[in-house]
């Protein structure tokens, strides 16, 4: 059996490939996931959902993982991702403009799957690269 940082970081590559099958053998039945602004996820299939709405945003996906820390069950994860928006995202038709992000994530793991995400993605900053927002001056 992988251990917990292996398995947190395959599940990240399989989100840059846009593998959602490979990401979501990685993921118990009963995976909760969490991000602020977003429903509460529930399941494998809700996950596959939410990750085709990125996908079709950004399909070219490009995330690199920065670092990992590890304790015990839980593996905290840092990334930053580029993509081009290619696609509707939150109702923001595309613009072809490059983004750049910053995010993170903390996962339990147990038995080789991840039981919970909490992502903490920079969103605000998303949005502003692609026009929907203001940016500051």
């Amino acid at each position: 059996m992988a251990d917990n940082e292996s398995v947190v970081r395959e599940f990240l590559g399989a989100i840059s490939r846009w593998d959602k099958e490979g990401a979501t053998q990685l993921l118990a039945e009963s995976f909760t996931g969490r991000m602020p602004g977003m429903p509460e996820i529930r399941g494998r299939e809700a996950w596959a959902q939410l990750a085709g709405m990125f996908e079709t945003a950004f399909p070219d996906l490009d995330l690199r993982v920065e670092e990992t820390v590890v304790a015990g069950d839980m593996v905290a994860a840092r990334w930053t991702w580029t993509a081009t928006h290619k696609g509707d995202f939150m109702g923001v038709p595309a613009t072809g403009k490059q983004v750049k992000a910053e995010g993170g994530g903390f996962y339990r793991v147990t038995g080789g799957e991840i039981v919970s995400e909490w992502v903490l993605e920079d969103m605000l900053g998303v949005m502003q690269q692609i026009g929907a927002v203001p940016a500051p001056v």
